[in-house]
């Protein structure tokens, strides 16, 4: 009787070769690209829509506090004395984006005093650090945040005309400009304007 060697049998062993090894990294790659980037523009998106929100809330800010200045601007009741309601261009750059007005409005009143403060004030854009600026008479102070581009006053009469007579001025047109930051590569910088017409309370 002939006893065979038993030879071990091969298993076939499961596993992946190196093409179908390849063929999956390349998928996860695509597949993890194309989510990051889906990523990245939903932030980018969301950043841009935040520059957009804050740029509208400063300029919708300004016009109103602007607004409040001008449209008391020569209420002198008691006939405080010196008093002009407004000046043009008061820091003489030849540009329309400062203003200054006068009026007898305090905390408590009039009072036939025009040197309380806040009642002779002088609004101005500072182009140079993107603000626009408050001078009470202590010096001018930064009213709203570094995005604000322009500023600008025109002034009419009774009758809606154009004029740069001081006295002459019943109407004043206000326009504010911000731009986003640009924080999105994507969108880039965004500009906002608002603007409104006063009639100055006492004309």
């Amino acid at each position: 009787m002939t006893k065979k060697n038993a030879r071990p049998s091969r298993r076939s062993e499961a596993g992946f070769t190196i093409i179908e090894f390849m063929i999956a990294m390349a998928i996860t790659t695509a597949v993890l690209g194309a989510t990051v980037g889906l990523a990245t523009q939903i932030q980018q998106a969301y950043t841009s829509d935040l520059d957009n929100v804050a740029v509208e809330q400063e300029v919708r800010y300004s016009l109103d506090w602007i607004t409040r200045y001008i449209r008391s601007a020569g209420s002198n009741p008691y006939s405080c004395v010196p008093f002009q309601a407004i000046w043009i261009d008061p820091n003489g750059n030849d540009e329309d984006d400062d203003v200054r007005v006068q009026a007898d409005i305090n905390q408590d009143g009039t009072d036939g005093d025009c040197t309380d403060p806040e009642e002779d004030v002088t609004i101005a854009l500072d182009p140079a650090n993107d603000v626009i600026t408050l001078d009470t008479g202590a010096g001018a102070v930064a009213m709203t945040d570094p995005i604000i581009t322009n500023l600008e006053f025109t002034y009419l009469d009774e009758n809606h005309n154009p004029t740069t007579a001081e006295a002459q001025i019943a109407y004043v047109g206000i326009a504010v400009s911000g731009q986003s930051e640009g924080r999105s590569t994507t969108t880039g910088f965004t500009e906002f304007t608002l603007s409104t017409e006063v009639r100055l309370r006492a004309r």
